[in-house]
């Protein structure tokens, strides 16, 4: 079965919004999809593909620690 790959970009936001709701992420992902799909067949939604490099958030997300943590610095730097 073939498994598309979740942009990486995407897994912070995923990942808190998950959190927030008290659901597993792959509940929240496939949620999220199922609601997506229904808009695209009813003629509600666009898509279109991201611009060249990813998301306007890969910036923002670099910068941070896994899940959307800020980095913090040990006491010995």
């Amino acid at each position: 079965m073939y498994s598309p790959k979740i942009c990486e970009d995407l897994i912070p936001q995923l990942y808190r919004f998950a959190k927030r709701l008290d659901m597993p992420m792959t509940r929240l992902v496939n949620a999220l999809l199922a609601h997506g799909i229904e808009r695209m067949e009813q003629g509600v939604e666009q898509i279109s593909e991201p611009p060249a490099g990813g998301s306007a958030r890969t910036k923002q997300t670099k910068r941070r620690a896994q899940y959307g943590r800020p980095e913090r610095k040990s006491a010995d730097a």
